[in-house]
């Protein structure tokens, strides 16, 4: 139990630090080539809709990639999406899972967190990740994302339908 709380407090600080490195001015995307998905995979999500939004941004598929977050302790890697859990992360709060680690340093033009519900692990990868512009809900720290949606996770279409409106007035789609 304490090495889970001081694996928290270290994700914690990791969170503030990427915080603090990331730079403020916003990077040029030209054009929509690549989207990531990060999403709380204790909810059920349709892999297929996340599929058809990349479809509908002008992403091919095999563009998209989907991680999710589990809180259950055994995960499994399906051929659409990438798992993990609070074991892909070290005590001192590293990252210990090679495609977590993978997924996070790759430079996406997009990222979708797709989740509305304050959890570190997620709020971690979204801060850290290496993504050119950070699309979320309102409800999650509003430091990490650049565009902040004011729908819900229980509107997914709500979502896509403002998502496409504001990449077109930033001129990325």
């Amino acid at each position: 139990m304490i090495l889970k709380g001081l694996k928290r407090n270290a994700i914690k600080k990791s969170i503030e630090v990427n915080l603090e490195k990331r730079n403020a001015s916003s990077q040029s995307i030209s054009g929509l080539k690549t989207l990531a998905v990060l999403i709380d995979a204790s909810y059920s999500i349709n892999i297929l809709s996340l599929v058809k939004l990349a479809n509908e941004l002008g992403v091919s598929p095999d563009k998209l990639t989907v991680i999710g977050y589990k809180e259950d302790k055994d995960i499994e890697d399906d051929k659409d999406a990438a798992y993990y859990n609070d074991k892909s992360f070290g005590v001192n709060g590293v990252v210990k899972s090679r495609s977590l680690q993978e997924f996070i340093d790759k430079d996406y033009d997009v990222l979708i967190s797709f989740y509305a519900e304050n959890k570190i692990e997620l709020n971690y990868v979204s801060a850290a990740s290496k993504a050119k512009l950070k699309v979320g809900f309102a409800e999650v720290d509003n430091r990490i994302n650049d565009l902040i949606i004011g729908a819900t996770v229980n509107n997914p279409n709500l979502f896509i339908k403002e998502l496409k409106k504001y990449l077109k007035i930033l001129q990325v789609i």
